[in-house]
């Protein structure tokens, strides 16, 4: 399941996950971001367990937006172990992501 993450739940959800965390920073008027719903859908789905999928929507945070330089939406941050790995902006495939996730190319 994702997780809708405001600055209230970040550091619990995302920063104290003790599993690796792919957050998307999206926002609700953003056509391409409505596009990888389906996506994230799958990928919290089949991924359960293994890695936690979590949404901040840019507006309703965008503080963690600003923090995080968000200036393309959708764009895609991956923490392990509370940090931020990798990251990448723009329509990606749940290959691409599910990639990013465990580190390979």
């Amino acid at each position: 399941m994702k997780i809708r993450v405001t600055a209230d739940n970040y550091e619990n959800e995302v920063l104290k996950c003790k599993l690796p965390v792919l957050v998307e920073f999206y926002a609700r008027w953003c056509s391409k971001c409505a596009m990888m719903e389906d996506i994230l859908e799958e990928l919290a789905r089949e991924y359960d367990g293994i890695f936690q999928v979590c949404q901040i929507e840019i507006e309703e945070s965008s503080e963690l937006a600003e923090s995080f330089e968000v200036g393309i939406v959708p764009t895609f941050v991956v923490f392990q172990e509370g940090k931020p790995v990798t990251a990448a902006s723009g329509l990606l495939s749940r290959e691409s992501l599910a990639r990013m996730v465990f580190g390979k190319k």
